[in-house]
């Protein structure tokens, strides 16, 4: 008689991302050799924070810089300023509201100035590095009052070797915006790309050997509604000047397809509106480094769809900036359904169960797509806390291992350490234990 034993079968499965490790003995009648397999699963990912993964040269401006520029009337309370906050609220609406710095302080960080103030440096100043923000188009609209692109093209090379970045990083700086620059006619895609392509070598040039350039589109410039002959006019130039550049050009030895790096990030959108961009840029440049801010959490965009698009991300890109809807729907955490006051332990309803049931089955064939595809995760802790998103440590701790258990690997970064008050050696002191924890 078979023994207990050899009867058993121990059958174990940790997520629905990892293969199935099955165990079992089996004997004949002839007492033949015990037959034994096993499935492996994915190989756990790793965490990667020998360098700022994640930053933006606007993000990056030093409290001191900050100071000098509104003592020095660069920065006024009178500036008006795209409201991000207010062309959110609606996906049909192209046009961006504007809103002086003053009216937008008040209205979105309660930071009253009163109108003869016409300075208020003081209060100017104790808004930034101050992450209070109630929600990421929140952010991105005061993100506005201090980041000026005046000032950053006229101080980048102090701000890259300032004291909010990290000699080792990936930054990223936008593309200007079209016509930004000039009062009269309106700018041709043509002259646009010339300028737009002259200003990235000028940031480029500007960085340390240890930093990379991310080209950044931001997503309110440019979309398949907005600024797409300007989008495709710039791609195409910077393709030709690839192909003419020699080798022996020591003016742009980093225009080379190779080395090429891309980001889209600002205010999210439907996916719809940027893949064609994203088609465009991968199938022009084959070779090219892609990221995409991704999952952040958002008013205007359902979290459903957030997990949903993600899968077609995956052919264009090599890492996914933030993913917050992944790690939230694997922990079943569904933000729609979020109060003002409301937490992630609440009892849901039976439709918001099966909701949240569909999110994570999806949220984890996705990462084992990634796993296959070795595309990476950017996680930049406290901005994923501080705007809403994680919400915690305790959830983003919980998020990244799953990332972890399921292969992908993650890749650690500050965002905008200036706004945020943080630090590469900050963000490593919350997920530098994640790794060791999970294994």
């Amino acid at each position: 008689m078979m023994s207990p034993i050899n009867r058993r079968i121990f059958t174990s499965i940790r997520c629905p991302c990892h293969q199935r490790r099955r165990w079992y003995t089996s004997s004949n009648k002839n007492n033949a050799t015990n037959i034994q397999t096993r499935t492996k699963r994915p190989k756990r990912g790793r965490l990667f924070f020998d360098r700022d993964y994640h930053i933006h040269l606007g993000g990056a401006i030093p409290p001191a810089f900050i100071a000098d520029w509104i003592h020095e009337g660069h920065l006024a309370l009178n500036d008006e300023i795209p409201d991000l906050v207010a062309s959110s609220s609606s996906t049909k609406n192209r046009n961006i509201p504007m809103i002086t710095v003053r009216k937008a302080l008040l209205k979105y960080r309660g930071v009253a100035l009163h109108p003869l103030d016409l300075k208020g440096h003081d209060l100017f100043l104790s808004a930034y590095n101050a992450p209070a923000y109630t929600s990421l188009p929140t952010f991105l609209t005061l993100y506005r009052a201090y980041s000026k692109r005046n000032l950053l093209y006229k101080h980048a090379s102090r701000i890259a070797r300032g004291a909010c970045a990290h000699q080792y990083a990936d930054i990223r700086v936008s593309i200007p915006h079209p016509n930004e620059s000039l009062n009269e006619a309106k700018e041709s895609p043509s002259i646009y790309a010339k300028r737009a392509l002259d200003e990235m070598i000028y940031f480029h040039s500007c960085l340390l050997p240890g930093q990379k350039l991310f080209i950044t589109f931001p997503r309110q410039t440019f979309s398949t509604h907005k600024n797409w002959e300007y989008f495709a006019s710039f791609v195409d130039l910077l393709e030709s000047t690839i192909e003419n550049s020699s080798d022996t050009n020591n003016n742009t030895p980093w225009l080379r397809s190779q080395h090429l790096a891309f980001d889209f990030a600002g205010q999210p959108l439907p996916l719809a509106e940027t893949l064609p961009l994203l088609d465009k840029l991968r199938n022009t440049f084959p070779y090219a480094f892609i990221c995409y801010h991704h999952g952040e959490v958002c008013p205007h965009i359902p979290f459903s769809d957030r997990v949903r698009d993600t899968q077609l991300l995956l052919p264009y890109v090599n890492r996914i900036g933030h993913g917050l809807c992944l790690g939230l729907a694997v922990l079943g955490i569904n933000p729609d359904d979020w109060g003002v006051d409301s937490t992630i332990d609440r009892t849901l309803l039976e439709n918001e169960k099966e909701v949240v049931a569909i999110n994570k089955k999806l949220a984890y064939q996705c990462l084992h797509q990634m796993e296959k595809l070795k595309i990476g995760i950017e996680v930049s802790p406290t901005c994923n806390i501080t705007l809403g998103g994680a919400r915690s440590e305790r959830v983003l701790k919980e998020y990244v291992k799953e990332f972890l258990d399921c292969g992908v690997h993650v890749f650690v970064g500050t965002d905008d350490p200036g706004f945020l008050g943080t630090s590469l050696e900050k963000e490593i002191a919350i997920l530098g234990s994640v790794d060791k924890e999970c294994t």
